[in-house]
């Protein structure tokens, strides 16, 4: 299932000004700074003609020797990394007008065309197209109602529904929460992390787990390989691995997801990696990591059975049938070491029409292994490839971004109709262990993973927190892909930079006191309609403008709501019929806006506690906002 990439993403590669003549040919060069890939071929057009394979060879960037292309193919691949310029040299021939028609052919998403004359227009409108200050003021408020009752429950959220990622990707490890050696903690990430409280992350990947090998990174750090990873094409120094990213996860309060090598690694490489962590210290893994510091058992409950196989970028390719044959020894051997274990297996988003087959997939894996894991995943990034502009309608662009969280909900009830029809009774939930908001990468970024996040984004993840919770009694894990600099809540820019939370990341400190019980909301609102964006962002009709959870605590002495308004230019007066907590009063009120949905710094404020008249409660709600009230009492909630 390769992935669509947009040709101007791809046609944004060429480096301006490098088309020259030399020789009796000529030479361009390109820069990928979307993601790392693997060239098996390359073919070159000039004005339409084909330049013969044999004229052309390729140099990376800091590589003394061309290799020439008829010496690259699928059993002998050129592997490109990120953000190291690529020179395409040819020996004989002109550039003609300059008009380049380039196809490539790579493992990760098949064959890509595209066309370069010029260096692509680097504008990009991200600017809200809205009306002055004073005319917003001016713009009627709106008017909603939520209705919330005590005796009204929809389930008991899993505290991992609030989960993280981290990955051995660009920034997220080394210079991210480690120092560029993966030496010492960066102190003041460590402390927003903290701060956000995150009850699970996900580790090492992602891609680059299906090409990790666990026991290069253990030990002392001075006599750790260095390993050249195929999934990203980097090379990892091992100086942070799995004790460090467990002490880490001690520290944070977090529990630990581990996801093995189903791709490049063993059973028996799998199993010996939870020994490691959970043997008691008398065993001989046991012994191994007392050895390395840390006689006490990590107890590492989650384990992740490999990542995105289905995808053909992924090392360990194959289809469901194949994934099931391939992890039952995986299970069987994991198991024997720690029965106790709970197991993550491959799944994939079910979207609308379902074009990329998830049912089949689904269905496979639930057959074939259903009664022995936990949890089936799936991952979503929104909007997909398919979804790429070069420019966007700015308002048409909030709309879809601010609905797509419910796409994942409609993608969430159809993986849960499926597991209960094909494993009935067996518990088995749905983990998102990958998700954002992730839009094409600006002029001049790094990768695509380079984003910068608004109010926009904010609303997004506050929408999925939403659904996570209106889900409760079908997800069992959700993690934000990822906790650090890569699409990250968190941004630390260079070694003197301050840490900081993103847009994406500050959602969570107000949902961090969400309490486990889930109340349905009855939401009345203004509605409006919102175009698709891609395959994983359907269009919708009837959306509301009010988006709205409710949690209590297990006495019923403690209510808290979030509340978003969705408008982008509208404040929004709602109406709050609370049934059951005729005791409870506002204790504390949290805020989330900035000066427009494309604002990226956002505000977080504590505004005036609402007040309350008998069961009702007015709350008047800013532009573009997300809200989370708390309400207390020392009685009990009927």
């Amino acid at each position: 299932m390769p992935l669509k990439i947009p040709e101007f993403i791809l046609a944004g590669m060429f480096v301006k000004g490098s088309l020259e003549s030399r020789g009796g040919g000529f030479r361009f060069a390109l820069k990928n700074s979307y993601a790392a890939a693997t060239l098996y071929d390359l073919e070159l057009e000039i004005d339409g003609a084909a330049v013969p394979p044999g004229r052309l060879s390729l140099r990376l960037e800091g590589q003394s020797e061309a290799v020439p292309l008829t010496e690259i193919g699928e059993d002998r691949p050129f592997a490109l990394p990120l953000n190291r310029e690529l020179e395409v040299l040819v020996s004989e021939g002109t550039p003609g007008t300059g008009k380049l028609r380039i196809r490539v052919l790579t493992r990760e998403v098949g064959p890509l065309a595209f066309s370069v004359k010029s260096a692509p227009d680097a504008r990009r409108n991200d600017r809200w197209p809205g009306s002055p200050a004073l005319a917003r003021l001016l713009l009627p408020g709106l008017r909603a109602a939520v209705a919330v009752n005590a005796e009204d429950p929809i389930g008991t959220a899993d505290p991992n529904l609030f989960g993280h990622f981290v990955e051995h990707l660009e920034s997220c490890v080394y210079g991210g929460i480690w120092d560029q050696q993966g030496q010492t903690f960066h102190e003041d990430v460590v402390r927003l992390v903290e701060e956000l409280a995150p009850p699970i992350i996900r580790y090492p990947g992602g891609n680059f787990a299906s090409d990790y090998h666990w026991e290069d990174g253990v030990g002392p750090r001075d006599g750790r390989p260095r390993r050249y990873n195929r999934a990203w094409h980097v090379e990892d120094s091992n100086a942070v691995g799995t004790d460090e990213f467990l002490a880490f996860c001690r520290r944070v309060g977090a529990e630990a997801l581990l996801v093995v090598n189903d791709g490049s690694g063993t059973p028996e490489e799998a199993a010996r990696w939870v020994a490691y962590c959970n043997e008691p210290a008398d065993g001989p893994a046991g012994r191994l990591r007392a050895a390395n510091g840390h006689p006490e058992p990590w107890g590492v409950r989650w384990w992740g059975l490999g990542n995105e196989v289905w995808g053909d970028w992924q090392i360990g390719h194959t289809d469901a049938a194949g994934y099931v044959r391939r992890i039952r020894p995986f299970i069987q051997a994991m198991k024997r070491v720690d029965p106790g274990i709970r197991l993550v297996a491959v799944g994939l988003d079910h979207l609308e029409n379902d074009p990329r087959g998830a049912a089949d997939w689904n269905g496979t894996v639930l057959a074939g292994i259903g009664a022995q894991i936990d949890c089936l995943s799936f991952h979503v990034y929104q909007p997909s490839e398919e979804g790429y502009l070069p420019d966007y309608d700015q308002r048409a662009l909030y709309r879809s971004i601010v609905t797509a969280p419910l796409n994942v909900e409609d993608a969430i009830l159809r993986m849960a109709a499926q597991i209960e029809a094909l494993v009935p009774g067996r518990g088995v939930r749905i983990a998102l262990d990958e998700w954002n908001v992730k839009l094409p990468p600006r002029p001049g970024a790094a990768s695509m993973h380079e984003q910068e996040y608004t109010v926009r984004d904010a609303l997004y993840v506050a929408g999925m927190l939403n659904v996570f919770q209106r889900s409760c009694r079908v997800m069992g894990m959700a993690n934000l892909a990822m906790l650090v600099n890569v699409l990250g809540a968190i941004a630390k820019r260079g070694e003197a930079a301050p840490a900081e939370l993103t847009p994406v990341g500050l959602p969570f400190l107000l949902y961090r006191d969400m309490e486990p019980n889930v109340l349905r909301c009855r939401v009345s609102s203004p509605c409006f309609a919102a175009p698709a964006l891609g395959l994983n962002i359907s269009a919708k009709s009837e959306v509301p403008w009010l988006d709205a959870s409710a949690t209590r605590d297990e006495a019923g002495r403690r209510l808290v709501l979030a509340l978003v308004n969705r408008h982008p230019e509208r404040s929004m007066r709602v109406s709050l019929s609370l049934s059951g907590f005729e005791g409870h009063r506002p204790s504390r009120c949290r805020r989330l806006a900035g000066r427009n949905p494309l604002d990226r710094r956002v505000e977080l404020t504590s505004p005036p506690l609402p007040a309350r008249r008998g069961a009702r409660m007015e709350m008047p709600l800013p532009p573009a906002s997300l809200t989370v009230v708390e309400l207390e009492s020392s009685q009990t909630a009927r």
